[in-house]
């Protein structure tokens, strides 16, 4: 049985909602998220579709760095995970990303969390090995989403719970 962490030695997600919104705008504003509505909407449709959405504490400075979503959690039993961060080193990622896969697989019947990114390197999850094994690169979206006046291919990744229950158990005794 998954125990759904929140904490990390270095970080903390706490749970966000409407009140939380501009916050998460600023993060993805910073960041150089195209297409973002204005504020306003943005605000007013803060959470729709999301099952669990965090705000990113670094226990050091207190500072939010970042925040994390799941989504779209499909009968199937897989859903999407989300992670944006500005400027953090691959330790802070790595919390980020197992906290959040963690808390998909102890919360549901998940069969696997996926992320998408524009990237073809598992490396922008944070895992190293032998972590990296728990990884698995399921498809490639050619010419997918545009970016700053670019059009970028879309790469799927995917943990699957049996990985999870070997690898990111022992991961999460690293770093709890």
């Amino acid at each position: 049985m998954l125990f759904p962490y929140t904490e990390s030695r270095q970080i903390e997600l706490r749970p966000a909602g409407v009140k939380d919104a501009a916050k998460v705008y600023d993060i993805l504003f910073r960041l150089g998220h195209s297409g973002l509505p204005v504020i306003d909407r943005f605000v007013d449709t803060f959470g729709q579709g999301l099952s669990a959405c965090f705000l990113v504490h670094r226990k050091d400075t207190g500072e939010v760095v970042g925040f994390s979503t799941l989504s779209e959690l499909a009968p199937a039993g897989h859903l999407k995970a989300d992670v944006h961060l500005a400027g953090q080193p691959d330790e802070i990622r790595m919390d980020v990303v197992a906290l959040t896969v963690n808390f998909a697989f102890a919360m549901w019947r998940t069969r696997k969390v996926y992320f998408h990114a524009t990237d073809p390197g598992i490396e922008n999850l944070g895992f190293a090995e032998p972590h990296a094994l728990m990884v698995e690169a399921e498809a490639v979206l050619p010419r997918h989403t545009y970016f700053h006046g670019q059009v970028l291919d879309v790469h799927v990744f995917a943990i699957y719970r049996e990985a999870w229950d070997v690898h990111g158990v022992d991961l999460l005794k690293h770093i709890v």
